[in-house]
């Protein structure tokens, strides 16, 4: 037991460091700290959380005895928003200076859905978190879409912060008074941009639950997978 509250402790200062860290990068307006040591562990809390985590996660969801968090014949559905969501934070992690403004969007709307998908999971997980504390080596995926969320809003306000000249592929834009409405929501302000997309969220979701009824899940298994889980905040 002694080694186990040892564990937790030092998970704990970890999560504590790693937070001090993110939030510090962002009031600094640097997309990565200047020190090797808390760029090392950012990098590794990236790998960690968006990949290791889930996957460790979703490999073993039913082992935790009566307590499921996810409904085992609607977890695909969930699988893949999740997969969409991290996909969406490593591209925009390698893509910050791509300037196409549609595939911006789209990786936008990809963190977007990421964020929600953390959100609800978090609060989903909500009553079992303090056990990823106290015991990390067997339970530490349960603070993964907490970390993840963190790191998802990070990336999504640094991913939208960086700014582009489009003047020249544009060069006759205000002789004609035309720009292409994909400039025009890059260009927009971050809380214009955050509305749109939100809406574009809708389509996004839409596609993702009609693959996934293709592949056997039911229409509303996003919803399923939360509500028919046994013993955490969403189970019926």
């Amino acid at each position: 037991m002694a080694v186990f509250f040892m564990f937790g402790i030092l998970y704990a200062a970890y999560g504590i460091f790693f937070l001090i860290t993110l939030f510090k990068t962002i009031k600094s307006g640097e997309r990565r700290p200047k020190d090797s040591f808390s760029k090392l562990m950012i990098t590794f809390t990236e790998v960690v959380y968006t990949v290791v985590g889930p996957a460790i996660g979703f490999m073993r969801f039913d082992s935790f005895g009566h307590e499921t968090p996810f409904a085992k014949q609607h977890v695909l559905t969930v699988i893949l928003f999740v997969i969409i969501g991290s996909a969406s934070f490593w591209l925009a992690r390698f893509s910050s200076k791509i300037s196409n403004p549609i595939f911006r969007i789209l990786v936008s709307v990809g963190l977007l859905q990421g964020i929600v998908i953390c959100l609800f999971t978090s609060i989903h997980f909500l009553t079992f978190i303090p056990l990823g504390l106290i015991y990390p080596i067997y339970g530490f995926e349960l603070l993964s879409p907490v970390f993840a969320l963190f790191l998802l809003i990070r990336e999504f306000l640094f991913f939208n912060k960086t700014e582009f000249n489009y003047d020249d592929a544009l060069p006759y834009r205000q002789e004609l008074g035309f720009v292409a409405i994909p400039v025009q929501i890059i260009q927009a302000q971050i809380y214009t941009r955050l509305v749109i997309y939100g809406a574009m969220l809708i389509p996004l979701i839409s596609i993702q639950i009609l693959l996934a009824f293709g592949c056997g899940q039911e229409i509303d298994a996003i919803v399923k997978v939360f509500t028919h889980s046994v013993g955490f905040v969403f189970s019926r």
